[in-house]
């Protein structure tokens, strides 16, 4: 097992006759280990390509059940999906994916099929940094406190959700993943998950901040209640704090910009990431949730 290095992230720029399948897997690993990423550009890799080769590096992939939002399957495929929002526009801040769970992704691969015009980049931060760049008295904070996820989902919302009709399978999702789980009068589903803000590294010799705080909280900000964080003990995050965390994920935000073809393997041990907000209709990235085939 190699040992995480302060470097965060590789990229590895297409060379003449060179394509993705001629890359030394070995040595991706290794850089997807030790820098947290390895974005591929200028391959000009087709969906069936990025299938292929995210395979190579991956044990299982997984549908997005129990998610934050509906995600649509790419040619029939469960494990090929669009990103969050699809066609919607906003921006998207650092979060890691899925951990408002128990159970989530230790990989996540990103393809391009076709770039925004402007802007629309998927944003990463390194977490090990995050932390260390927090002031002493928020990582006591986060040290002493969990976070605790709300996700409340109406009738006719959390069927797509969860990818069932059935509150019973519902239930044995939630307990799969260690959450509370209330139905209300109208069908509503309501879920708590307490978890900390950080974790620990892979190989043990850092910590790691990577959640899914700034989302949740900017969804709340815009008037959302489909999803809330708090502290264990119930109350908001204070904004000293949320205002910290924004101008940190600010300063460490590294931005991919995207080609046609281009994908992109993250470490959801260590990485966070998002998107910049775009204007226009054509942007269309595809997403993989996957199981690392490797010791991280």
């Amino acid at each position: 097992m190699q040992t995480t290095t302060e470097k965060f992230g590789t990229t590895y720029d297409a060379a003449p006759g060179i394509g993705l399948f001629d890359l030394d897997f070995e040595w991706v690993i290794e850089a997807f280990r030790t820098t947290g990423y390895v974005y591929f550009s200028g391959f000009g890799a087709d969906t069936e390509a990025f299938k292929r080769f995210s395979e190579k590096f991956c044990t299982e992939f997984r549908p997005y059940v129990g998610g934050a939002y509906s995600r649509e399957t790419i040619g029939g495929d469960k494990t090929l999906m669009s990103v969050t929002g699809h066609k919607l526009r906003f921006a998207v801040p650092l979060h890691g994916e899925m951990y408002y769970a128990l159970y989530r992704p230790s990989v996540i691969w990103f393809y391009c099929a076709t770039p925004a015009l402007s802007g629309g980049e998927t944003t990463v931060a390194d977490g090990i940094r995050f932390w260390r760049m927090l002031s002493p008295a928020t990582r006591e904070l986060f040290t002493s406190q969990r976070l605790k996820y709300i996700r409340t989902y109406p009738d006719g919302t959390w069927q797509g959700i969860y990818q069932t009709d059935s509150p019973e399978e519902v239930t044995a999702i939630a307990a799969a993943n260690r959450m509370a789980v209330h139905f209300g009068e109208q069908r509503t589903v309501t879920t708590e998950f307490l978890c900390p803000a950080f974790v620990a590294s892979p190989d043990g010799k850092h910590e790691v901040f990577i959640n899914n705080i700034l989302p949740v909280v900017g969804q709340e900000r815009a008037g959302s209640t489909a999803s809330l964080v708090r502290l264990e003990d119930g109350s908001a995050i204070p904004d000293a704090v949320l205002a910290e965390l924004q101008a940190v994920a600010q300063a460490l935000t590294v931005a991919l910009p995207w080609k046609s073809g281009d994908l992109v393997m993250i470490n959801n041990t260590r990485a966070m990431h998002g998107r910049r907000a775009f204007a226009d209709d054509q942007r269309d990235i595809y997403v993989r949730l996957g199981d690392a085939a490797f010791p991280l």
